[in-house]
């Protein structure tokens, strides 16, 4: 299994929220866990295997902002729900 992040780190905060099946943007990101680049976040939990999908709003409140899902663990563990 891949070594997560240290607890108190913003990724691993990130890691935990999506292993619960929440969605996440960039404006949350910023909003919850004060991380600027959500997309650096993802980009490095998918090189350690978390397959993570990535939707763009088109309407609403964050239009513009792309959703992130946890799909799968590296273990293919389905998340959430």
């Amino acid at each position: 299994m891949p070594r997560r992040p240290d607890k108190k780190s913003k990724s691993h905060r990130i890691l935990m929220h999506l292993l619960k099946g929440k969605t996440l943007n960039q404006a949350q990101a910023a909003s919850l866990f004060g991380a600027w680049r959500l997309s650096a976040v993802i980009h490095n939990l998918r090189k350690k295997g978390f397959e993570i999908d990535m939707k763009h709003n088109t309407r609403g409140k964050y239009k513009g902002f792309g959703r992130y899902q946890m799909q799968k663990t590296p273990t293919g563990q389905k998340v959430g729900k």
